[in-house]
């Protein structure tokens, strides 16, 4: 009976440790309330350009982009999609754009030059 307890108690502490390595390994912050407060969160790590991308801040197209790593992004994707579904915005054009890039370790963003809007 104590081998037994004692194999269910080390089981338990086994998955315990792997979750929460889990939860620290998050690119997000696993317990944010909304996109915003998991947006704040994300990671921006990075080795070379590849590893960023950008997102948006908002529901809204003229909320603007933010800078975070390839992870963070895959994991901002639902919680956007169920925040932002219905939104209601306005339709207008908005230079919030930016180009991503790693500089020292984080992913950074830079606004996208106007000429890049431009349809020839």
């Amino acid at each position: 009976m104590k081998f037994r307890l004692m194999g269910l108690l080390c089981a338990a502490a086994l998955v315990a440790g792997c979750a929460s390595a889990a939860v620290k390994d998050s690119p997000i912050n696993p317990e944010a309330k909304n996109y915003t407060e998991a947006l704040q969160s994300a990671a921006t790590s990075c080795k070379v350009d590849a590893d960023c991308t950008s997102v948006k801040k908002g529901c809204c197209l003229c909320n603007g982009y933010a800078p975070v790593n390839k992870d963070a992004a895959a994991a901002l994707k639902p919680l956007w999609e169920k925040e932002c579904s219905m939104a209601a915005c306005t339709l207008q054009m908005c230079y919030v754009e930016i180009n991503t890039s790693c500089q020292n370790g984080v992913c950074v963003g830079t606004p996208k030059p106007m000429e890049d809007y431009m349809a020839y």
